[in-house]
């Protein structure tokens, strides 16, 4: 098993100053085992068997990136969602795995499964690879591709490493932005206790809803007042502060007769900062609308060249993580070791919006806080073994435990009014004029899973086969209690209508004839709370097999069973409202024919799911690579959890439909590749994709209010083109220069072409919720009236496009590069389609959201220079230098105008960092 990994650990290892010694003698054994026709072409990608990519510390030095997220986007056929989700030749993240070091990773994010990808620091990695067709040894869950996530264990020699950056950017530091006081301890993005739930609201948390009548109007009013006022209510501007950021990391190595043991740790810490100033635009049922125009007369045209930016948003981030490594290797055939890792994001945001409340017709401004912790607590044990005696037997296993967790206290918004002569006052009697939200999510994932290889000879035949077993189980709670002050009338608070919030809301206020405590959802409106369970079994065989000097085939397949999936809703307090499994079996028992085939596939299923690669070396250092291979995507917990969730980033609110379908998904790959030189290539790669069953987004009016919920199209398929060319330059022979003298330039490009198609006809349908969050109901609707054939797939683009241009010198020293980043637009959100009685035909309600995130132009150099007889690593970045803005924008409803959804500006950033290793 280790000998499969020798050219990709070579590749890796020869980037960092830690393990020298070590890459030069795994080249040596490269060329040992390797066959002829390989021998000019060394490249880690060359030697596997399947369609891949490898981000490598020497990639993350060159483009400066400080977390994963940032550098994903430099491989081939990757964009990434608001920068934290990979989304992987235009299927999102829900079609997308992530693993660190063979285990799942848990969520802390309420919608999604796939671990935020921005919270992993890129100085704890050892090498990511990016691999684009199913192999039988990944999870099932493999529709765009995997993301193997790599740490290291063992350094080659102690060493000690210190390194303090900071920066600042041209739309955020130095500006008016926005705050608030929170706690003392905020800048550790930790809390101090300040925003726990008050004494008073919980001891009565698990026992009582303060909705209705089940306490007495004082006693809400004292409830009401247990709040923490000002600390949590009012909006600051400040001068934004600069960026900042430190980390430190040792290791050691301990070699002793027939075994070595190596430790390894790291810490990091950033604080940054980023205002975002645009227009946030409204939906509703009538269309979308912008922010007020015309505060004296209160007009909202929709003439795009009239609007203004009517929002300000300022977000805190301040992000820890630690991580520690253990590993014994004895008799360089065994290797045992232990990781622990803690990764945290804190944010805290805050934001102003001035806003035309359509259709109410009032003019009004809203003011958010929030504070989000995130953290990802993952343990794992693993063993890497070979048994010469045993025929050169590998096996590997690993067991791993991860919990991630999101806190959420105090998200805070309240709104006031403007009046004709534009003063602001503030109407109790609006039910959505404040409100306090405390939620949770908990997302524990356990793993385990063994590994065997082994090389035997058959006939003439090199053959290398493989098996394996994996266990996974991951487990969610999820929970959300929205709280209000009410008054009955606004009589009470007129003296004081145009008071500071924390005024308006002081403790004197709360009695029995002004303000009390009022929760927003009851016991018969709304879950508040859910679990959810997915557990599974796998087993898979493979062989890779080297047919003649010039074919390689690799083929297996993998077997996975769902032994449970399934996700509970409960009122708080109060019992279990909607159990999924219990209402399928139900649907299953009391439907026959044609409805009772679409239900029976939302029972737990079992796949059997083949994969097979054909690699053809026709000529020296080149290659054809063909791969078939069958897959899954399941629905995600929040997609099937009939609860509201407000996603704040969007302001959408999101409800599940528990009659979600898996996704099953066909792909064929073909790749033509071209190796000139080491690390110099240019490949051609071609793919296609059928998916039946997709999940998309989609918009769902509820009354007057637009919710966001998910549907199965019926059938999409996806295709496109990849184009990687990497080539490095001597110039000193060219240029009598010292400037070209001692360094080599590199070029690296790719770029992206991708198309795809969701196919709907007559005969097609889907299951659709159209019952209440407290009591789901299923719906087998036509597909036609909820989904536009041939419309693109949610979240994909057409056009991705990578540029590096730069040098490194010969001896390491210095480097430079000049990085572009180009993501066409997609589809954020799906269209609203309805019955037209009159034309007798569906039409378009509510066109789709379209996103255009971000073309980054960047310019990154770092370079080694010596002070007092040391030698000091100093860095310098400008990125976005273009200063290109994010935008969502959708067509009015009422004419052919283009309106923003959301829009913000997105400044211009310049880094410094230096760092010194003992």
């Amino acid at each position: 098993m280790k000998t499969n990994r020798i050219a990709l650990s070579a590749a890796l290892l020869a980037s960092t100053t830690l393990v020298p010694v070590a890459a030069f003698a795994q080249d040596e054994q490269i060329e040992d085992q390797i066959t002829v026709r390989y021998q000019y072409i060394p490249d880690d990608r060359r030697v596997t068997s399947e369609v891949s990519a490898v981000l490598s510390l020497d990639d993350l030095e060159t483009t400066g990136d400080s977390d994963l997220a940032s550098a994903l986007v430099r491989v081939t056929g990757i964009s990434t969602t608001g920068g934290r989700f990979a989304v992987v030749r235009g299927l999102n993240e829900r079609y997308s795995n992530t693993l660190l070091n063979g285990s799942p990773m848990p969520s802390p994010e309420p919608l999604r499964r796939a671990a935020p990808l921005d919270i992993f620091p890129t100085n704890v990695l050892s090498n990511v690879l990016v691999q684009k067709t199913a192999t039988p040894q990944f999870p099932a869950e493999f529709g765009g591709g995997v993301i193997a996530i790599e740490t290291a264990t063992l350094p080659n020699e102690g060493f000690f490493s210190v390194s303090v950056g900071g920066g600042f950017d041209t739309e955020t530091t130095g500006q008016d932005g926005l705050t608030y006081d929170g706690s003392d301890t905020d800048w550790l993005g930790m809390d101090d206790g300040l925003r726990d739930i008050p004494g008073p609201i919980a001891a009565l948390w698990d026992t009582t809803n303060f909705a209705g009548s089940q306490l007495s109007r004082a006693q809400k009013a004292e409830l009401g007042a247990s709040f923490v006022n000002s600390e949590l209510w009012v909006l600051q501007t400040v001068d934004t502060d600069a960026n900042g950021d430190f980390s430190v990391s040792a290791g050691n190595r301990f070699d002793f007769d027939n075994f070595s043991i190596g430790l390894l740790g790291a810490a990091n810490y950033s604080n940054s900062w980023q205002t975002r100033e645009g227009t946030r635009g409204d939906v509703g049922t009538n269309g979308y609308v912008a922010g007020p125009l015309d505060f004296a007369t209160f007009t909202n045209a929709v003439d795009e060249t009239n609007l203004y930016n009517n929002t300000t948003a300022t977000e805190n981030v301040i992000d820890a993580s630690a991580m520690f490594s253990a590993g014994i290797d004895f008799y360089n055939d065994h290797e045992i070791s232990f990781l622990s890792m803690v990764l945290r994001s804190t944010s805290k945001e805050t934001r102003r919006t001035q806003r035309w409340d359509n259709p109410s017709e009032i003019a009004n401004q809203i003011d958010s806080l929030s504070w989000f912790e995130r953290e990802v607590v993952f343990n794992q044990l693993k063993g890497e073994h070979t048994f010469e005696d045993m025929g050169g037997l590998g096996v590997e296993w690993r067991i791993s435990d991860a919990t991630a967790t999101r806190d959420a206290p105090y998200e805070r918004e309240y709104r006031y009014e403007y009046d004709r002569s534009g003063n602001l006052t503030y109407n109790p009697t609006i039910t959505s004029s404040n409100f306090t939200r405390f939620s949770t999510v908990e997302d524990e994932t356990s793993d385990a899973g063994v590994d065997f290889e082994l090389p035997v000879t058959i006939g003439n035949y090199d053959v290398e086969l493989s098996a394996g077993f994996a266990q996974m189980s991951r487990e969610r709670e999820a929970a959300q209690r929205t709280f209000r002050f009410r008054a009955d009338s606004d009589s009470y608070v007129r003296d004081i209508e145009d008071s500071r919030i924390d005024y308006l809301f002081a403790a004197q206020n709360f009695n029995t004839e002004g303000f009390y405590l009022d929760e927003a959802n009851s016991t018969d409106s709304s879950p508040q709370r859910y679990d959810a369970v997915l557990e599974t079994e796998a087993f898979y065989g493979g062989v890779d097999v080297e047919l003649n000097a010039f074919l390689r085939a690799a083929f297996g397949v993998r077997f996975e069973e769902e032994t449970d999936f399934n996700v509970r809703t409960f009122a708080v307090p109060g019992g279990l409202l909607f159990d999924r499994d219990v209402a399928i079996d139900d649907l299953v028992a009391t439907t026959t024919g044609a409805e009772n085939a679409i239900y029976s596939e939302l029972l737990d299923q079992d796949y059997t799911l083949p994969s097979a690669t054909l690699t053809w070396t026709f000529a020296d250092n080149l290659q054809l690579r063909t791969g078939y291979s069958q897959s899954i995507a399941r629905p995600q917990f929040r997609e099937i959890a009939a609860a509201e969730f407000v996603d704040l980033v969007t302001d959408n609110s999101y409800i599940g439909n528990p009659f979600l379908r898996n996704t099953e998904i066909e792909s064929f790959d073909a790749r033509l590749e071209y190796y000139f030189g080491r690390e110099q290539f240019v490949t051609l790669g071609l793919f296609h994709k059928t998916l039946e069953n997709p999940i998309e987004e989609r918009i769902r009016p509820v009354g007057d209010t637009i919710f966001y919920d998910y549907i199965n199209a019926p059938e999409a398929t996806l295709q496109g083109y990849e184009i990687e060319f990497e080539k490095t330059f001597d110039l000193s022979n060219r240029f009598n220069n010292a400037f070209f003298a001692d360094r080599e330039w590199f070029i690296k490009t790719n770029y992206t072409n991708i198309s795809s198609e969701v196919s709907v006809d007559s005969s097609d349908v889907v299951i659709v919720n159209n019952g209440t969050l407290r009591g789901p109901v299923a719906s087998i609707t036509s597909a036609e009236t909820v989904i536009r054939d041939g419309r693109e797939l949610q979240g994909q683009s057409e056009h991705l496009f990578n540029l590096q241009l730069g040098y490194e010198a010969f001896d390491g020293r210095s480097r430079a590069a000049l990085l572009y980043n180009y993501t066409s637009e997609r589809i954020r959100s799906a269209e609203l389609l309805t019955f037209d009685s009159a034309a007798n035909e569906v039409v378009v309600a509510l066109p789709s959201i379209i996103e255009q995130v971000p073309s980054s132009l960047d310019f990154v150099y770092s370079r080694t220079i010596e002070v007092a007889d040391a030698d000091w690593d100093v860095g310098f970045s400008v990125r976005n230098i273009l200063g290109d803005d994010y935008e969502a924008t959708a067509l009015a409803t009422t004419a052919e105008v283009e309106l923003p959804v959301d829009t913000y500006d997105v400044g211009t950033s310049i880094g410094f960092s230096i760092s010194r290793t003992w």
